[in-house]
């Protein structure tokens, strides 16, 4: 994945005077959404990669027809959790899994390693993975500053945030970036540290500041590329793209009503299901997004769209097992 990252000057000196930290969510998410009207629209590059949908990978990948028969059913569906703050992970978590499992669905839950906002409760965790939920990495901090680090302090954080991980007996050792900031180095670095899977790379990406036109085009699970030196390297860890517009993305990016939002996601979803692929939602369980009690109903709704069509739902770890049994990865 040779990304070419362009943040803004402004998001830099924001991200280094720790406005993600300090400034309000609403305000914060106002100002995305006042963003989002002056974004680029008219780049050849941003033409050929559409939002929410951009196949061109898949209509070259050979193999695409025999990972088309690798569900049970006729797609599948991973439902994700990135926990970016305290209520989100003290009320917003427990709310989405009383919701799951009345539906008889688990789910990933991505978790920040060293949180400034909450403590992880090993018991807690264990507890859930005992009843089929699953965890993910969320980063070391959600802090914003990755992307902005030297390659040193890059590194460090993926290999701590592993390290933790292994301390928790995860299922498997997988990774979401922060914010989804990915970097040149960022899969070489997972790599390198042992991760299982990464689910940082959307199959279309039109919102992550920055990362305009750096979506993977692909609605299957890959093994990635990445540099070495001059040369390029196939990764063992799974890349288990974002294939469904995100929660927020949707809400402060588009600026949707809850009706359109599910709209999206079901059109969305009958594509993924027509071309036999996996849908990857993120919903956050945090108060400014499908967290707080006014989006509820809707997150009860979107559960029903998606039992209605009837996928094999997975989990990250789930998938990531039979995936490398069925494709096994490069040696």
């Amino acid at each position: 994945m040779d990304i070419k990252y362009e943040p803004p000057a402004a998001m830099q000196f924001g991200i280094n005077l720790k406005l993600i930290e300090y400034i309000p969510y609403q305000i914060r998410n106002s100002f995305v959404s006042m963003l989002s009207l002056f974004r680029q629209k008219s780049s050849s590059e941003s033409e050929r990669r559409k939002f929410p949908i951009d196949d061109l990978a898949d209509r070259l990948d050979p193999s695409t027809d025999e990972k088309r028969e690798f569900w049970q059913k006729d797609f599948g569906v991973i439902m994700t959790h990135d926990v970016d703050t305290r209520i989100g992970y003290e009320y917003g978590m427990s709310k989405f899994v009383d919701m799951e499992r009345a539906e008889d669905l688990v789910s990933t839950f991505n978790i920040v390693a060293e949180s400034f906002e909450y403590d992880i409760s090993e018991d807690f965790i264990k507890s859930l993975v005992r009843d089929g939920f699953d965890f993910g990495m969320h980063g070391l901090h959600h802090d914003g500053k990755f992307a902005f680090l030297p390659v040193s302090e890059q590194r460090k954080r993926i290999e701590d945030s592993a390290t933790r991980g292994r301390e928790l007996g995860l299922p498997s050792l997988g990774y979401r970036a922060p914010m989804l900031h990915r970097t040149k180095l960022m899969i070489r670095h997972l790599t390198e540290a042992g991760y299982d899977w990464d689910s940082s790379f959307p199959d279309t990406d039109d919102s992550t500041i920055g990362y305009e036109s750096t979506g993977s085009r692909t609605i299957f699970p890959f093994y990635p590329l990445f540099r070495v030196g001059e040369d390029w390297q196939q990764s063992p860890v799974l890349e288990i793209p974002v294939s469904m517009p995100q929660d927020w993305t949707l809400l402060y990016y588009y600026r949707l009503s809850e009706e359109s939002m599910l709209r999206v996601w079901k059109k969305k979803m009958d594509y993924i299901k027509s071309k036999g692929g996996l849908a990857v939602f993120i919903i956050h369980p945090d108060p400014e997004d499908f967290g707080h009690p006014k989006y509820h109903n809707s997150y009860r709704s979107l559960l029903n769209i998606i039992k209605k069509a009837d996928p094999e739902i997975l989990t990250c770890s789930e998938l990531t097992k039979r995936w490398k049994k069925k494709f096994p990865p490069p040696t």
